[in-house]
């Protein structure tokens, strides 16, 4: 049976396959900012977000972004996936989730989000209820469903990571199959998974130094270490089976 790697090896891997790639990478990178960020830019400069319905349709207009996020985020994992797996890759990788995965990708991401959003209401309740009163006793309250609420985020986010590997790899699955495989996968692993991803902290606090031209280079290792992780992940379960 494989083993899970440790972290340490996954980085590794993930540098040696990136030497004589990162031309490529850089530039999906780049392109997927410039789209997203410039569509939220245009909306910015065309609204005047002193008023309430300009707000609302600038709060709208993002929250369509970070569904359509999810889109190139599994754009970014093909690439990823096929350069981990010695595959023929480009920056085209990036547009192949939009031929006939984007409806299962925006469910996936609105699900999420759903799930986050519902796990905030406490915290949303318990901090208007302290605002408009003043009532200092309802500190406490915001404090718990603070915690509670950082808790649900991290657990959350671990329980569905792969979604966006396995739509690529089973597209048949729906969307709950989807999801339920991922939390399946990922059970007896979160902590793994999280200590990988938190031992990119420092390395992203460093892209601060550079003014963030770090990140071009920050990023792509990031993302593929967490391929490497995936791929790591689904062999162990199918040697396991």
């Amino acid at each position: 049976m494989q083993t899970m790697k440790s972290s340490k090896i996954l980085k590794a891997d993930a540098r040696e396959q990136l030497l004589g790639k990162y031309k490529t990478v850089i530039m999906a990178f780049l392109l997927m900012q410039i789209l997203l960020s410039g569509c939220l830019s245009i909306a910015q400069s065309q609204l005047n977000l002193q008023s309430f319905g300009s707000a609302v349709v600038y709060y709208a207009v993002y929250l369509i972004l970070v569904l359509f996020g999810a889109i190139f985020t599994a754009g970014q994992n093909y690439l990823y996936l096929n350069i981990a797996r010695g595959q023929e890759y480009g920056i085209r990788n990036i547009w192949y989730p939009f031929r006939s995965l984007a409806d299962k990708c925006l469910l996936l991401q609105l699900f999420i989000f759903v799930m986050l959003f519902v796990c905030s209401l406490p915290l949303l309740i318990s901090a208007t209820i302290l605002i408009s009163t003043g009532n200092s006793y309802f500190v406490i309250p915001v404090v718990l469903a603070l915690i509670f609420f950082l808790l649900a985020c991290v657990l959350i986010q671990l329980d569905y990571s792969q979604v966006f590997y396995l739509v690529l790899d089973q597209p048949a699955l729906s969307v709950r199959e989807l999801l339920r495989q991922s939390k399946t996968l990922m059970k007896g692993h979160k902590g793994g998974y999280f200590y990988l991803l938190v031992s990119f902290i420092g390395i992203f606090l460093l892209t601060v130094l550079t003014f963030g031209v770090g990140t071009l280079w920050a990023y792509p290792y990031f993302m593929s270490a967490k391929a490497n992780y995936y791929l790591n992940l689904t062999s162990q379960t199918e040697s396991a089976h």
